[in-house]
Order: C-alpha cells, then structure tokens, then sequence
C-alpha cells in the first residue's frame, strides 16, 4: 500500500495499481532506448506485475499503532512482506521466467534486504533462483548488460510512477517527495541522459513533465485510489474503511 498522508484523510493506492501504472510507462518507451527487443514482452511485463505479491496484503492493509496510519510499503511488517515478495515472484516466474528473474534483481537489490535475518534469506532464496533462472535461459556473461538495463528500466519506472503516488498532485518542487529533490533515482543510468537524473515537475493537478523524454509520445495513464477519512477510521477502524471505501480514479498526462 502507498499511503499519503492530507490533515483529514489518508489516499490509499494499492501496489498492484501503481505498478500497473509503471507497466504503461513500459508500454511507451521509446524502441531506440529499448535495447535487446526480443526480451520487450517479458520486460514490459515484469514492470506491470513486479508487484503482485502486494495484492492479497493490500487487500486487508494493517494498522500501524505507533505512526497512527496505515502501514506502507515503507514500514509494512518484514516477514509477511518478504513472503508475499517471494509468492509474488513465483507467480511472475510461472508465466514468464525471464519476467520472474528481473522481479528477483528487483527485489534482492533493495539495500534494506541485508539489515534483517528475515531479508538475508530472502537473499539467499532469492540468489538461488535467480542462478537456476539465469541457467534455465541461458544467459552467459556476455547478455549481463542487457540485463542490467531491463533491471534499471524496471527500476526507473517503479519510482517514475511512484512519484506520482507519493506526490500530492500539483506539488511544486519544494513540496516533493524526498527522494525526488534531485530528480528521478536511477534514470543517471541510461546513456540517452548523459547520465544525469531525469527531471519531473508537476505542470499542473493532471500533468507531469518529464525530461528529457523517454517516451514514444505523451500519455495519460489512471490511477485508482482510495480516500479514508481520519473521523471514520477513528470509530469504524481500518479495514471497515478501507472495504467500503469507493475506488476513485485520478488521471494524469505524461508530456515533454
């Protein structure tokens, strides 16, 4: 769950949806900055679905007594998070292997991970798979940087549509996300940037501009949410909110 904090209400965006987000991303980028594009379908889809594993815990989000909000992504409890992770890889894995292993590079390269015992064997899971996977495809030394490209487009899209979740649309730049300040983490990787960070800013409530521009042509790209009020919360508690709650949906255009 991506959870925004406003003074009298908490939006809710389940991870499934915002990953659905970065997936459209994937579906407008550019051919000549693809790469390998053979690969495209299982790379496109990892980034729609790298994120499955979330869905049954979005499903029934937890309280967080000590922050007095929903838990996040940022603070949800390790161990069923790391399950579902790996659940969630598993399935991504069965429809497409090379999907499931750039999920795998996904997740194992969140630094986090080696802090916890639950996180190292997850790693240690996690580096297993990925070796028979890499061996199941046949992936020499010589595709490794092919890889590491779809891993850091992956990458780079999972913040480029989270910083539309995090952000307060039509946030301007002092009022951004931390992690956003400089610009879009992990874009410095691509040779089309000159390997400086991409640059985003809200140019409105329904439009964020993106440069330089990695896209085909503008989009616009739906973002369901759900709206909990702080008064309701207090008395009905979390999960009668959250299931009764209507599904809206913000939209947003993608331009140069």
């Amino acid at each position: 769950m991506i959870v925004r904090e406003t003074p009298h209400s908490f939006t809710c965006i389940a991870q499934h949806e915002h990953a659905h987000v970065s997936g459209a991303m994937a579906d407008h980028w550019r051919d000549v900055y693809f790469g390998d594009a053979a690969r495209r379908a299982d790379v496109v889809l990892a980034v729609y679905e790298h994120d499955r594993g979330w869905i049954p815990l979005d499903a029934e989000p937890l309280w967080n007594e000590q922050t007095q909000a929903p838990h996040s992504f940022l603070d949800f409890p390790p161990v069923p998070r790391l399950q579902h992770y790996e659940q969630g890889i598993t399935e991504l894995e069965n429809r497409a292997p090379y999907a499931g292993l750039l999920s795998s590079l996904h997740y194992t390269g969140f630094p986090e991970m080696a802090k916890l015992a639950a996180g190292r064997q997850f790693l240690q899971r996690e580096e297993s798979r990925q070796q028979r996977l890499r061996q199941q495809l046949g992936l020499t030394a010589s595709a490794q940087p092919t890889l590491d490209f779809h891993v850091q487009l992956l990458k780079f899209l999972d913040r480029l549509s989270l910083y539309l979740c995090l952000n307060e649309p039509g946030a301007t730049k002092e009022q951004e996300h931390s992690w956003y300040k400089a610009g879009i983490p992990f874009s410095d990787y691509f040779d089309f940037t000159g390997h400086q960070l991409i640059q985003t800013k809200w140019t409105s409530k329904n439009e964020v501009q993106v440069v330089p521009f990695p896209f085909d042509e503008a989009f616009c790209v739906t973002l369901p949410y759900k709206e909990l009020r702080k008064t309701e919360l207090a008395t009905d508690g979390l999960l009668a909110c959250y299931q009764r709650a209507l599904v809206q949906k913000s939209q947003v255009w993608i331009t140069e």
